[in-house]
């Protein structure tokens, strides 16, 4: 019978996540696991690792859990270290000195394949031009410092690829991305224009410029152009198809491509309506009014006049158009009889409702949609596996008690291989974007906040070669692109892991610590510091060790095992990248130790240079009970 209800106690102890063990001593299941038992000591393993969690009290996050740190990942959840990200300069040079911000980014993907990457700063609107590997002018005079939308459209009446664009001051315009160089000096006054080329020409007739002024040509070979009277330009100077404007068509900056027509709002003086064009082409609004079951094909516009603010965003998803307001949600869909607009979330008028804070801060990837609300929850918009309709979760809600620090004001988002960006202020005193906080999307978790990369905008850019994530900085007038190495730039990368406070299932009593074990890997220029903390954060003693790559007596590396010199593919794990960083195992036992009694402790996995590596696959601690009095000082009897 004893039996019996001992196995049923340690049954109903397990589904809630203890095990009791023969000591009567608490182990946390799955991330902290009991070693060896001597008759007063336990081992204490950690090796399992849940990011970047502030939602609670540093004591009470799971063993694994990250509730301070920068610059720092959790990979698959079986290790932790430095990121392996970084950004260095594109293309490659001499970066820019000049305080004009990047404040927009976008890839226009045309469909004959070609990127083309365009930037907008002060003024500016530039393309970047593969041949030159430069930068080249698009158009300039516009007014300085505004946000731009864009969105492709590279099916239509026209049969030519277009990208949209608008910073809802300047001109409706759109660009079709045919660029080409000059074949020759030309003097001024030749009605033929000799080029490279004219295969990504699409249009038959129109406007070119080049030189900083336009000419109109009226026909073209594959290497000709036909005008009137060119003017002087040198050779190999970049001649590209002239930006079209249209000033009667809206002057928003909130852009969107769905189902053959344009999307557009952010106008100024109807911040609550969502212009849309005829369908089949991006260019034709006119004549547009209010929608309704007849609209067919022609061009109208939704007149959101419930509240919630002005349209701060527009995305696509489930073959409809998500309209974000700051405090609503609409979905909208347009077919060729029929119209729906519903809200997705409940509004009332009064309360504190779901919407997109920050213009354009809304974007997709995966399965989902991804925002930031005006209270700072960072929210994730998809349809759950158990319910038949889009649901909103607030992803942010195990980093809840860091993110109220922050200014979402010019939030903008990424999706990139399975993980989703954030650039955001990191305080409320900051002016420009400086920290980025990422979601791992496939495993669930936060990584700790990147410091030190200033983003205003992202974008997805394929070279040709490989498609890559690039950013355009929100303090200077540069471009970066996305690595995998711990290096930003000309910059060294800081980073810093910090454990939970462990109080080894008894915060209650004074403790002493016999024994430290850590493994990881480590590379041969990296120094990585390991902190002890000793109550609270480091209230009652700091301890500082470091470990080196090429501290030889704790490393343990060999050669691959290859008893019959199997190809690779028989031998190592593909897709392993441990020759490409240098990363060799380690382990370092830490048994002289002099620590005082203490209550709790946090370890802190440190490290600042150029291109560091390290990870950490194991920690563990061997602890007792300490065998004197509680410390008087803390004793206090009631009146």
């Amino acid at each position: 019978m004893k039996k019996l209800i001992a196995t049923i106690l340690i049954a109903i102890t397990a589904s809630l996540g203890y095990v009791f063990m023969p000591d009567d001593k608490v182990v946390e299941r799955n991330d902290e696991v009991l070693g060896s038992n001597f008759p007063d000591t336990q081992w204490t393993v950690v090796s399992a690792f849940d990011g970047f969690v502030t939602k609670f009290d540093a004591s009470k996050v799971s063993g694994g859990a990250n509730p301070n740190g920068q610059n720092t990942e959790t990979f698959d959840g079986d290790r932790f270290g430095i990121r392996q990200l970084g950004y260095e300069l594109f293309p490659s040079g001499t970066a820019s000195t000049s305080a004009n911000a990047i404040k927009s980014l976008h890839t226009f993907r045309r469909r004959d394949g070609e990127n083309i990457m365009i930037r907008s700063y002060s003024t500016f609107l530039e393309y970047f031009d593969e041949d030159l590997d430069t930068w080249q002018s698009i158009k300039t005079g516009y007014t300085d410092d505004k946000d731009f939308g864009f969105a492709d459209f590279t099916v239509n009446a026209d049969q030519t690829s277009y990208v949209y664009f608008g910073n809802a001051v300047d001109n409706f315009s759109r660009w079709s991305g045919s660029h080409t160089l000059l074949n020759g000096t030309l003097s001024g006054g030749e009605t033929t224009i000799n080029v490279d080329s004219t295969s990504n020409f699409e249009n038959v007739t129109g406007t070119i410029e080049y030189c900083g002024t336009e000419v109109a040509y009226t026909s073209k070979t594959s290497s000709t152009f036909e005008v009137a009277s060119a003017h002087a330009c040198g050779d190999n100077e970049r001649l590209i198809e002239a930006v079209e404007e249209t000033a009667e068509n809206p002057k928003g900056n909130i852009y969107l491509n769905h189902d053959n027509r344009l999307w557009i709002s952010g106008v100024a003086s109807s911040t609550q309506v969502v212009f849309f064009s005829r369908y089949g082409t991006g260019n034709d609004f006119a004549g547009g009014a209010l929608v309704v079951d007849g609209t067919d094909d022609d061009p109208g516009f939704f007149n959101l006049g419930e509240g919630g603010g002005a349209v701060t965003g527009l995305v696509m998803d489930e073959n409809s158009v998500y309209i974000l307001k700051k405090g609503i949600i609409r979905k909208a869909n347009l077919t060729d009889t029929s119209y729906a607009l519903t809200t997705l979330k409940p509004f009332d008028g009064k309360s504190q409702t779901i919407g997109l804070k920050a213009t354009n801060g809304a974007f997709t990837g995966g399965n989902n949609v991804y925002f930031v609300t005006a209270d700072n929850q960072i929210m994730s918009l998809g349809r759950l596996e158990q319910l038949d309709f889009p649901q909103t979760t607030p992803i942010s809600d195990a980093i809840k008690n860091t993110v109220p620090s922050m200014n979402f004001d010019d939030v903008k988002g990424v999706v990139f291989k399975d993980r989703a960006f954030f650039s955001v202020k990191g305080d409320t005193t900051t002016s420009n974007n400086d920290t980025i906080l990422v979601w791992d999307i496939k495993n669930g978790k936060w990584l700790s906040p990147i410091k030190g990369w200033n983003v205003d905008e992202w974008t997805v850019y394929d070279n040709g070669t490989s498609e890559d994530l690039y950013f355009g900085d929100s303090a200077t007038t540069n471009v970066f692109k996305v690595t995998n190495t711990p290096q930003d730039s000309v910059f060294g990368v800081g980073a810093s892991w910090r454990s939970k406070r462990f109080n080894f299932n008894a915060p209650h009593l004074l403790k002493d610590l016999t024994d430290i074990y850590i493994e990881g890997l480590i590379s041969d220029n990296t120094t990585l510091t390991i902190s002890l903390l000793v109550d609270e954060e480091g209230n009652t003693q700091i301890y500082q060790t470091t470990v080196k790559g090429t501290d030889t007596d704790f490393l343990f590396d060999s050669p691959e095992f290859n008893v019959f010199g199997f190809s690779p593919f028989g031998v190592a794990r593909f897709g392993t990248n441990d020759d490409q960083s240098g990363k060799k195992p380690f382990r370092v036992n830490m048994t002289e130790l002099r620590v005082s009694p203490f209550y709790n402790i946090q370890l802190e996995f440190a490290s600042d240079g150029d291109n560091q590596q390290w990870e950490i696959l194991n920690f563990a601690f061997e602890s007792r009970i300490n065998s004197g009095e509680q410390l008087r000082r803390l004793q206090k009897p009631f009146n």
